[in-house]
């Protein structure tokens, strides 16, 4: 159903549930908890998530909400809402590695992730739920509105309307397309970019992105604390050194003989 594999820093996730990893109360759950382990393992700096096959995701198992009602549906959407909740709030890097169709919740699920690598061919991203005739769950609708640029949202989830990957990075739906070969090998690459930012920043400003309008401010004692941390300190000291070439030492004895700094010490 889920198959896990770790390597130098990063864990590739890839779903493997026929057919074309379909969500299921018991694949939601499954591949939640799938998550558990990298979050608790320092050893993992980053994840990348993928499919198998030419399925990234195909969305809904609709034949079992059809056949199985009202108590099904119940427990799915309950299933799939814990789903994309920890998804997006995943505190260390996770990239997607859209390796074929993503479909209605796994568009979502590619949509939930920090980066969205596509593979070039034939699958195909979009966000049908309208036309199958079911509302966004709220949680769902956050996620897109927060993926995708403004001007898009209300083509992709009124029209729902399946694009390829060039009509899908056009609209924001992924934000790369590589050769299907180069796949996991550009998703891992940026997965460790990523995972070069400082653990505590990224995961603070995740939240902040996760965060309604306005609630962003509870974070703020938590962002001083790591503002002023040893370790912050440490990084931008490494910082300063590789894009200005000298140390805080080196400006402040230049600054004391009168001399400014040739370039701006900023943190851009």
């Amino acid at each position: 159903m889920i198959q896990s594999r770790h390597e130098n820093g990063t864990t590739e996730i890839r779903m493997a549930h026929e057919p074309a990893n379909v969500l299921t109360v018991e694949f939601s759950d499954a591949l939640a908890t799938e998550f558990e382990g990298p979050r608790r393992d320092d050893s993992v700096r980053a994840v990348v998530l993928t499919g198998t096959g030419s399925a990234f995701s195909a969305g809904v198992e609709l034949f079992r909400v059809v056949d199985e009602g009202p108590a099904y549906v119940e427990a799915l959407l309950d299933g799939l809402g814990a789903l994309f909740s920890m998804l997006r709030a995943f505190p260390k890097p996770l990239v997607a590695a859209v390796n074929g169709h993503a479909v209605a919740g796994g568009g979502v699920i590619a949509c939930a992730c920090d980066y969205r690598i596509m593979a070039a061919g034939g699958g195909r991203v979009g966000l049908p739920e309208l036309k199958v005739g079911v509302p966004f769950p709220a949680i769902a609708s956050d996620i897109v509105r927060s993926a995708i640029p403004q001007r898009h949202q209300r083509e992709v989830m009124l029209l729902g309307r399946l694009y390829g990957p060039e009509g899908a990075a056009e609209r924001g739906l992924v934000d790369e397309i590589v050769p299907a070969a180069e796949l996991l090998g550009r998703a891992r690459e940026i997965a460790l970019d990523l995972a070069s930012i400082p653990a505590a920043a990224y995961s603070l400003t995740k939240r902040q992105f996760a965060s309604a309008a306005g609630d962003a401010i509870d974070l703020e004692p938590e962002l001083r604390s790591i503002w002023a941390a040893d370790d912050t300190l440490e990084h931008i000291r490494g910082y300063l050194q590789r894009t200005l070439g000298r140390s805080s030492t080196a400006h402040r004895r230049k600054t004391r003989e009168g001399r400014s700094a040739d370039t701006p010490d900023t943190v851009g």
